[in-house]
């Protein structure tokens, strides 16, 4: 195919067989009808207005066509956009991979010295086109709290507009005098944010504020920034003047990133459709890489051949048959790119702001630590499933809270540990109990040890309280956890002692042969049963 056609552009032939094929099948140019110097020319102007968007109003009329038209134009522009998104990726894990090789951040201290020079990721998200009370029927959202209450409708008001979401949440992904990855998504959770994280490298510093601590259990280079830090003088000042940036760590690179992108989208779109926020971000991002990378480092020779991945056209013979082949619409990939919209049904935020707000206040300060996160997430599950629960499982719930709160109560709050000195005899069965300091040593809520001379020996336990209070969780398998057997992963330490002589009381026990001569074996409780 090195043959041109003179009065088609978009079209080359084969010089011995006269096959002809088309330049643009496969791309984003698939069956464009203008002259190929339409989209360049669109191409150079979007880059030369960035942070601005190039809308498809300004479109039509820099060349003089229908809204149709210049609307299909500005997909097409899209599309080529959203390709280029893994190239820039690849770029950003490329230089991240180069500058740290594997070096981890102090555990401590001021970190300027680590990060100068050096690319460091920030993250955090943005609300655009926030609805306000007017937009809602003018009623207030109660259940809705931080920036989900700016881009949801009651649930009412959805009913009667048959829509739910009409602003966009953006998480952004950011370094310093570097690209932008901005993504479109429905929440903070972490089954929402997290994927986004997946094509880092291990162990990437990485600073945010404090609407991810999950991600310290994930990556040890995590650091955040407490934005809402108290002044140590409260009489005088309301704030901490650290609370911007402290140590070095700071997430000034994604909000200035944010204002750059709320002032621009509004100047130059108004506003756009939920499901469209896919391609509107993910024109910025590449705009943004190829004013940082330039465009022939992110399209290299690799990416180059394929222009020349022409699919099937329509051969010509000697006896000039034509054969025609059925088009390929390229600008059905749209409807892989467009953002799947919640709804009522499929959005679960109404049980979860329910069960968030159940939380008891002798519990909320608590669970608000960091390494207590899987535990404020049990208590929540425990409340969500109290509401919707089937009823035999309730009552077993209730039965084996109603233990672990006896077993609780025996304890002393002093930083010490405790030999649990009821046997519950009246039980048929010691599972109860096992199950209870199972779930306690991996929660955090205590830390559990089983002494004995062996491991033949009559289970003894001491407990070591963690936390002052005992919130509800969970106690009892479903079915998928029992057959899964996730009691595998659950374990408690195992102290085996030599025999020392020496009185017992009657416990069979005593303090001094219970941490004196020991020896410290962690097993799970499964392989002594």
């Amino acid at each position: 195919m090195t043959k041109e056609v003179s009065t088609r552009e978009n079209v080359i032939r084969c010089p011995e067989c006269n096959r002809l094929d088309s330049r643009t099948t496969g791309t984003p140019l698939e069956h464009l009808k203008l002259p190929l110097w339409v989209f360049s020319y669109l191409l150079i102007e979007s880059i030369e207005l960035f942070p601005l968007g190039l809308s498809a109003s300004a479109i039509c009329r820099k060349l003089s066509v229908s809204k149709n038209t210049g609307t299909l134009l500005k997909r097409r522009l899209q599309i080529f956009c959203s390709d280029l998104i893994p190239l820039i990726q690849e770029e950003m894990v490329k230089d991240l991979k180069k500058s740290w090789k594997g070096k981890n951040l102090p555990e401590s201290g001021d970190l300027k010295d680590s990060i100068e020079g050096k690319p460091v990721v920030h993250t955090d998200t943005l609300a655009l086109f926030s609805a306000s009370q007017r937009a809602n029927g003018y009623r207030k959202r109660f259940k809705h709290k931080g920036q989900t209450a700016s881009i949801y409708l009651t649930d009412s008001v959805a009913e009667e507009k048959g829509k739910y979401q009409i602003g966009t949440l953006c998480h952004t992904l950011a370094i310093k005098g570097g690209p932008v990855i901005l993504s479109s998504v429905p929440d903070q959770k972490q089954k929402s944010l997290q994927p986004l994280f997946d094509f880092l490298p291990e162990n990437v510093p990485l600073f945010a504020d404090e609407g991810i601590p999950w991600m310290e259990r994930y990556n040890k280079n995590f650091r955040s920034i407490n934005h809402s830090a108290r002044a140590k003088d409260g009489k005088r000042n309301v704030w901490a003047r650290n609370r911007w940036c402290k140590d070095g760590v700071h997430n000034q690179v994604s909000e200035g990133n944010q204002r750059i992108i709320k002032y621009s989208f509004l100047a130059s779109y108004s506003y756009f459709k939920p499901e469209n926020s896919t391609l509107y971000l993910n024109e910025y991002s590449a705009l943004k890489a190829i004013r940082v990378y330039g465009f022939e480092k992110l399209v290299g020779k690799k990416t180059l051949k394929k222009l020349w991945n022409v699919g099937k056209g329509y051969r010509v013979p000697k006896k000039f048959r034509r054969i025609d082949q059925k088009p390929i619409n390229l600008l059905k990939n749209r409807q892989n790119l467009l953002y799947p919209l919640p709804t009522i049904f499929t959005r679960f935020h109404s049980d979860r702001s329910r069960s968030r707000k159940s939380i008891s206040k002798k519990y909320r300060f608590l669970l608000d630590q960091n390494h207590l996160f899987s535990l404020k997430q049990a208590h929540i599950d425990y409340l969500d499933f109290m509401e919707s629960g089937p009823q035999q499982r309730k009552q077993k719930e209730k039965f084996y809270n109603s233990i672990a709160y006896s077993i609780w109560n025996q304890l002393r709050s002093d930083n010490d540990y405790h030999l649990l000195q009821r046997d519950f005899k009246e039980l048929t069965t010691q599972t109860p109990m096992i199950r209870i300091i199972q779930r306690w040593a991996k929660l955090g809520i205590a830390e559990i040890k089983q002494v004995g001379k062996n491991q033949y020996e009559r289970k003894q336990f001491i407990v070591k309280k963690l936390i002052p209070e005992l919130p509800d969780v969970l106690y009892t398998f479903d079915r998928i956890q029992y057959e899964n057997n996730d009691r595998i992963d659950e374990n408690v330490e195992i102290v085996f002692e030599n025999p020392m002589y020496g009185g017992k009381n009657k416990h069979g026990i005593n303090k001094k042969r219970m941490y004196s001569n020991s020896i410290h074996l962690t097993l799970s409780l499964k392989e002594i049963d």
